[in-house]
């Protein structure tokens, strides 16, 4: 497929309304819908409300997941810059004109950053 035609293809799907269709995901599903017919025959049972509703509550889980995730991942940080001051330091004098709702996640991005290296004894 020529460069013209792949940035056409692109477009034409950025325009289309709905849901982007991904071929090798949608081979997946059909070779789960093949491997799998009683299952797909129990989810045709159940109603829109009911499949929406475990759609929903599937985002949710993985919502719950990666801000647990998220929040050890800055206490880590956290007790990382307690225990290391002159890289706290740092870094506060880093972010010093950084506007006072962005310092914290500032901070944070920093001190993962440090840590990280920190960890790797990338100097």
């Amino acid at each position: 497929m020529s460069l013209k035609e792949n940035v056409e293809k692109k477009l034409a799907a950025k325009k289309s309304p709905g849901p982007k269709r991904n071929p090798e995901i949608d081979a997946m599903i059909d070779r789960y819908l093949k491997e799998h017919p009683d299952r797909v025959a129990y989810l045709k049972t159940e109603s829109k409300d009911q499949l929406i509703r475990r759609a929903v509550l599937r985002d949710a889980l993985k919502y719950d997941s990666s801000q647990k995730q998220r929040l050890q991942e800055n206490e880590a940080v956290g007790k990382f810059l307690k225990e290391n001051p002159g890289i706290a330091e740092d870094i506060e004098k880093r972010i010093s004109r950084v506007p006072d709702e962005q310092k914290e996640q500032a901070r944070i991005r920093l001190g993962r950053k440090e840590a990280t290296k920190s960890a790797l004894k990338i100097n």
